[in-house]
C-alpha cells in the first residue's frame, strides 16, 4: 500500500471510525495515524501481527465501503477546492477593482 492509500484510510478513519467497532477504529489509528508496525500494535494488544493485519484489512474495507455508498470525504473535499476557488474569483475581482480606482487617481 502506498502513501497516498494510507492517507486516505486514514482520513476515512476520521470520517467513518466512529461506525467501526471501537477496537477496529483502534487499530486503524494505530497504525495509520500513528505509524505503529504490526508487530508492535500485536505486542500492545498481546495477539498475533496476522490478527492484527487481518482487522486491518477488514476494517480497511469497511471503511473504503462507507465512503463508496456516502462520499463524505470525496464531497467533503470538493466543497473545499470549490470555496478556494470562489475565495481566489473574489480576491481577483477585489484586487481588479482596486487597481482600475489607483489608475482614476493616478490619471
Amino acid at each position: 500500500m502506498d502513501k497516498k492509500d494510507k492517507l486516505y484510510v486514514a482520513l476515512y478513519n476520521d470520517y467513518y471510525g466512529s461506525l467501526l467497532t471501537e477496537y477496529q477504529s483502534d487499530l486503524v489509528s494505530r497504525y495509520y495515524d500513528m505509524d505503529m508496525s504490526l508487530a508492535e500494535i500485536a505486542e500492545d494488544l498481546g495477539i498475533s501481527p496476522q490478527a492484527v493485519r487481518d482487522a486491518l484489512v477488514r476494517a480497511q474495507k469497511t471503511l473504503e465501503e462507507y465512503e463508496s455508498k456516502l462520499g463524505i470525504a470525496h464531497k467533503t473535499a470538493k466543497i473545499i477546492r470549490l470555496l478556494e476557488e470562489a475565495k481566489d474569483a473574489v480576491k481577483e475581482e477585489r484586487d481588479a477593482k482596486i487597481d482600475a480606482a489607483l489608475d482614476i487617481l493616478k490619471r
